[in-house]
């Protein structure tokens, strides 16, 4: 794997306690509103990808040519009941708390999808040196949350 593209993933990751802790401060000082601060969110990003999009002119392909399967339009579900559940948490469980337990689900998903090549995923099995990094990570969230 190119290294630049794992640095650019790390890098990306600091996004996300930075954008729930400005959905955050949307909710608290504006809105007062979990749902609302993230209704916002997604509308400043559909404008600045939709910008994006016209810019470097990519192609929008016609619904008619798709051959996605109906439950992969529910992305978009999920991603919104991902960011406000976070808007909510975030001010209170904190930045650490917060991101290390949405690394333990994140991790305990992706082992789940790797093995069984759910969605389209590559299979990938649970190897005894995968399993132990995802227990010294989730050991790793507990710690962070108990001390």
């Amino acid at each position: 794997m190119h290294m630049a593209l794992l640095f650019l993933a790390l890098f990306v990751g600091t996004f996300m306690p930075l954008q729930m802790g400005l959905n955050a401060m949307i909710s608290q000082h504006w809105s007062h509103s979990a749902p609302i601060a993230s209704l916002i969110s997604f509308f400043v990003g559909t404008i600045a990808l939709s910008i994006f999009v016209v810019v470097t002119k990519i192609p929008i392909p016609a619904l008619s040519t798709s051959t996605v399967p109906w439950y992969a339009w529910f992305g978009g579900l999920l991603g919104a009941i991902g960011v406000t559940t976070l808007t909510f948490l975030a001010p209170r469980i904190g930045a650490l708390a917060m991101i290390s337990l949405i690394i333990c689900g994140q991790l305990i998903g992706s082992v789940i999808f790797d093995h069984f090549g759910f969605i389209g995923y590559t299979i990938r099995p649970v190897t005894l040196m995968r399993a132990l990094g995802v227990v010294l990570l989730i050991s790793g969230a507990y710690l962070v949350n108990r001390y």
